[in-house]
């Protein structure tokens, strides 16, 4: 039987698969049972509700993205780090462009596990930033220009703004580098 061994796990993954494959808004239970070879009704065996799903979906997602921004920083500077998160920030959202949108989509949904989730994500910037020696006030503030920035971009790149008169890539780094080199002008220029 091609629905035994279904668990909460499974059904996440397959549905966080199926919105890469079919985006966010093309999902549905009835293409996620048929796939997992179950009725659809089988799904609230082990999931209450869809919000409960997308609940899921999102923060597996967060961790997917967690992994890729934050995996071979541990021994590098902070501006080092930085450069890091931001060249993975981007690499992750053009290599899962749908499950990018839940994500971004997770504060008006109103769901305060994930909205939690996502906060910590972007706390695990803070030690970084005071690392280079900002206070709280300009943590917070270099936190939401660089995550501005980053999306912006990706937003834009996805969005076919930018033409061939410039590489995206050099673009990008560009952006990355001139906010690091201000965040290190801030910082009295020390490489930390």
């Amino acid at each position: 039987m091609a629905g035994k061994g279904l668990n909460t796990d499974r059904i996440v993954e397959a549905a966080a698969e199926l919105i890469a494959e079919k985006g966010f808004d093309r999902f549905s239970l009835r293409e996620l049972a048929d796939r997992l070879g179950v009725k659809t009704a089988s799904l609230y065996n082990h999931i209450s509700s869809l919000s409960e799903l997308t609940s899921n979906i999102g923060q597996l997602t967060f961790e997917r993205m967690a992994g890729q921004l934050y995996s071979g920083t541990e021994c590098a500077s902070s501006f080092d780090t930085l450069y890091h998160i931001a060249i993975g920030y981007r690499r992750f959202a053009k290599e899962n462009p749908e499950l990018y949108k839940t994500i971004v989509k997770i504060p008006s949904a109103g769901d305060s596990g994930l909205i939690e989730k996502g906060q910590n994500l972007v706390h695990s910037l803070y030690p970084v930033l005071e690392a280079c020696g900002l206070s709280e006030k300009d943590i917070i503030h270099f936190s939401r220009t660089i995550r501005s920035a980053m999306h912006g971009f990706v937003t834009l790149e996805k969005a076919g703004f930018f033409g061939t008169m410039a590489d995206a890539d050099e673009s990008y780094s560009y952006m990355v580098e001139t906010l690091i080199r201000s965040l290190k002008n801030e910082c009295g220029g020390a490489d930390r």
